[in-house]
């Protein structure tokens, strides 16, 4: 099981919203793998830009968190706030900037 910084579905709901606006009706064959790979992304781009913001002994904590499997939102919270990061507001961050390279072109507003 894959741990994500923001709740799986949370993240499909915005991955799908980015699909269906930039493919219209026309969704790509293999629509659910890149649905999976896009939600993998925007984790993946929420976790760098969060870590970018640590000291190295933030990331250690934070690691240690992720390899006792921690799944409790309230902890993850707690952690950022505890260090000074709006972790809400650096996931919105995170999530616009995904969504406008997702898009791109005239999209990209």
């Amino acid at each position: 099981m894959e741990i994500y910084l923001v709740e799986h579905d949370t993240l499909g709901k915005l991955v799908d919203m980015l699909l269906s606006k930039k493919y219209q009706s026309h969704l790509p064959q293999g629509a659910d793998e890149i649905r999976e790979q896009n939600i993998r992304k925007l984790d993946n781009r929420i976790s760098a830009d969060l870590f970018s913001k640590l000291s190295d002994d933030e990331q250690d904590k934070l690691n240690d968190l992720f390899e006792i499997n921690e799944t409790n939102p309230a902890v993850f919270q707690n952690f950022f706030k505890n260090i000074g990061i709006d972790l809400e507001a650096e996931v919105a961050t995170s999530m616009r900037n995904f969504s406008m390279e997702f898009l791109g072109g005239s999209y990209a507003e």
